[in-house]
């Protein structure tokens, strides 16, 4: 199938202040998992897309997803198993699975995040390298099912293949997102998602910046203030955080973002759904841009097998295309790869 952004087909327009552009989600479609993924195995929850060049100097358009073992594997946990694995992707023809991409490094870890900064060499030079981040949990010794603790965790290199650790982030902080500074040579913008080990369902975002990489650190991370704090406030039963940034220019970046709540009688479903943000750095301030894609926009695929939760309803946000909205990933239910263009209007 062919993403063409030409044609606006199955559109879905968001509602969007003023203060920004208005978009749409087109052909929503999913893509087949990779031929190298087991039967019993599932792929999903993908990174944003980036342009990158082969050892050969070819250029191929990858993305980072999710695979682990199916929850539906008898005596099987995920925990600890998961591997953040890189794939190539034809954008022209969405119907071909995604091809390893043997140029990149594979980790143990979940939800990878991509992207590529400034890096200050030798104190001189400024040097473009990627940043990949996955969050690393540790099970239970006795319930392999349950989660001991978690962290993200950052490596940086000039190289996919060859990428350094650099840091990591405060324990029980998932989805932590890092954006180049548009108008300086090595600073940072760092979004946060604040979980404490006692609160299940929350989560809010924050922001600060860094003058360069190196600064990074759990300390820092665990400091920064929130956005705004009633925008996903501890006790509404709403939580979510940033997946990818836009820089716009003037101040202005467009958080790529997820915002969920517990559904049923019993709490036993999920609603996520991807949504925009947009925030102004300077006037520290945040405006709710609309729903970005919801489950029902794409097709029927595969669903994340679970007896304790129905994920049916989820769609998790992955990231844009190359830094911009032109495409954006998506995991859908929890089990499938999600892949869309964005128009402007």
């Amino acid at each position: 199938m062919s993403l063409q952004l030409e044609t606006l087909t199955n559109e879905y327009p968001i509602q969007t202040n003023d203060w920004y552009e208005r978009y749409a989600l087109t052909n929503p479609t999913l893509i087949p998992k990779p031929l190298d993924v087991p039967d019993d195995h599932i792929a999903y929850n993908p990174s944003a897309i980036w342009t990158t060049r082969n050892k050969s100097g070819e250029s191929h358009d990858i993305l980072y997803l999710r695979v682990e073992p199916d929850r539906s594997c008898p005596g099987t946990s995920h925990l600890g198993k998961s591997r953040v694995r890189p794939y190539s992707i034809d954008l022209m023809d969405l119907s071909k699975p995604p091809q390893p991409y043997y140029d990149a490094m594979e980790l143990i870890g979940e939800d990878a995040a991509l992207t590529t900064i400034n890096r200050k060499i030798g104190g001189k030079v400024i040097d473009n390298v990627w940043l990949l981040s996955c969050v690393k949990v540790k099970p239970k010794i006795n319930e392999p099912d349950h989660v001991e603790t978690l962290h993200t965790e950052f490596y940086v290199g000039k190289n996919l293949n060859n990428l350094e650790y650099v840091a990591s982030g405060p324990e029980w902080m998932k989805d932590i997102r890092i954006i180049q500074d548009a108008d300086s040579d090595t600073k940072l913008h760092i979004y946060g998602r604040p979980q404490p080990k006692e609160y299940k369902d929350c989560g809010n975002i924050t922001h600060t910046t860094i003058n360069s990489i190196d600064a990074l650190d759990s300390a820092m991370i665990s400091n920064v203030p929130y956005i705004d704090e009633d925008l996903l406030r501890f006790g509404s039963g709403k939580w979510g955080g940033v997946n990818d940034i836009i820089n716009m220019g003037g101040n202005r970046h467009i958080l790529v973002a997820h915002r969920a709540w517990r559904t049923g009688t019993d709490g036993g479903g999920r609603h996520y759904e991807a949504v925009l943000y947009g925030h102004n750095t300077r006037e520290r301030s945040i405006v709710d841009l609309g729903i970005l894609a919801t489950a029902n926009m794409f097709p029927q695929g595969t669903v994340k097998a679970d007896d304790a939760v129905d994920l049916s309803d989820v769609v998790f946000t992955g990231g844009g295309y190359n830094g911009t909205l032109q495409y954006t990933t998506f995991g859908v239910r929890d089990g499938s790869i999600g892949i869309s263009g964005v128009q402007k209007h």
